[in-house]
């Protein structure tokens, strides 16, 4: 491009140049003293007067540890967040017993579930999973050509793993478990969840993602993390933004082998933000903040229980953030009067068009939605 030389400026334009420089120079003091601009308005996430119970957002409240470390990092906001990054994938890799090979981050396990997604699905094949379930990585693979063989849950909502073992075959590109699954917040026993996933992982990736577990009665008895540690094609994926109670931050991560963990990031395109990351690592360093999280979240399910069985409602055995329940009407029904009452719950998952799905909120959240269910159910 060729350089703009002052020669080169005709009069008018050499005019106009320099005077807008000198007003330049006189507007400055007068902005420098100008009135702050009004405050920014702050719109509610949920819709004003309503209870948000459908996401399965931890409303109790994240770390307290790591919000005062997002508060001191709130003026480096202007910084890219890589050199955060390694220290904090060494915390993840310490909890889990691996090493920081093993770690893939994501922007929320989301993020995780599209990429090994298309790392699985480039031959086309099939993707093996429980229905009702969570879809996101089964329809990332759909949308490049593989086919969805879906596996009806058994007759207490959870994967039925026999039935799921039959379709495995050369055709399988990958096994999905949601475990405890959602929406049904159901757990597979832990034995069987292991020889299960040993033998599907020798003809292909076996993807148990674990986003609820640590809501869970007994995490460490459950957690399938021992069989990427001792070789097996298995992925584990977790997130920050359910027990941990940072939904908008954003973090996620999966335990993977090294060299599957390598062919996963070629497919990530998102980059973590700086806030997320000091406080998922705040939050690990909070060893004291999981177990009360724990605690609080099972007194949330277990008074919602009480109501259900009260009303002579069938429901699953949670061991998530969440109650799957039968509300012996028609789910669209059930959430125009559930939201009249104040409440907002949880879509359809078809086949179950009369069930629902309700978040534990915090306690003045549940006494509402208490209240709603006593009328609509």
């Amino acid at each position: 491009m060729k350089t703009l030389r002052p020669s080169s400026l005709n009069r008018r334009q050499w005019l106009q140049a320099t005077g807008a420089a000198v007003a330049g120079l006189t507007l400055a003091p007068r902005l420098r003293s100008a009135p702050t601009a009004a405050p920014v308005e702050y719109l509610p996430v949920t819709p004003e007067g309503l209870v948000q119970l459908s996401l399965n957002e931890n409303t109790l409240g994240a770390s307290p540890q790591a919000i005062a470390a997002m508060r001191a990092h709130l003026e480096q906001t202007c910084r890219y967040p890589y050199g955060l990054t390694p220290s904090l994938v060494k915390a993840i890799a310490a909890k889990e017993g691996v090493t920081p090979e093993h770690i893939v981050m994501g922007v929320g396990s989301g993020e995780l579930l599209e990429g090994c997604g298309a790392l699985f699905s480039r031959e086309p094949g099939d993707v093996i999973a429980a229905v009702p379930g969570y879809l996101q990585m089964v329809a990332a693979m759909e949308r490049r050509g593989c086919r969805v063989v879906g596996v009806p849950l058994n007759d207490r909502l959870e994967h039925d793993l026999d039935a799921m073992a039959a379709k495995v075959g050369p055709a399988t590109r990958c096994v999905y478990i949601c475990n405890p699954n959602n929406p049904t917040g159901t757990l597979v026993a832990a034995d069987r969840l292991r020889a299960f996933a040993i033998a599907a992982a020798r003809q292909a990736p076996v993807f148990i993602d674990e986003a609820y577990l640590e809501c869970a009665d007994d995490f460490a008895g459950n957690t399938m993390v021992g069989l990427v540690r001792e070789g097996h094609n298995v992925v584990v994926a977790r997130t920050f933004s359910k027990i941990y109670g940072l939904a908008g931050q954003r973090v996620g991560y999966a335990v993977m082998a090294p060299e599957t963990a390598r062919a996963v990031r070629a497919h990530l395109s998102g980059s973590m933000n700086l806030l997320g990351i000091v406080a998922a690592q705040a939050s690990l360093a909070d060893t004291g903040f999981v177990p009360a999280a724990r605690a609080r979240i099972k007194a949330g399910r277990d008074a919602l229980l009480a109501v259900l069985r009260a009303k002579g409602r069938r429901y699953a055995e949670p061991q998530g953030s969440f109650v799957f329940f039968q509300t012996g009407q028609p789910i669209a029904d059930f959430q125009a009067r559930m939201r009249a009452e104040g409440v907002i719950v949880a879509r359809a998952f078809p086949p179950l068009l009369d069930w629902c799905r309700i978040s534990i909120g915090n306690p003045a959240e549940m006494a509402v939605a208490h209240a709603a269910l006593q009328k609509v159910l």
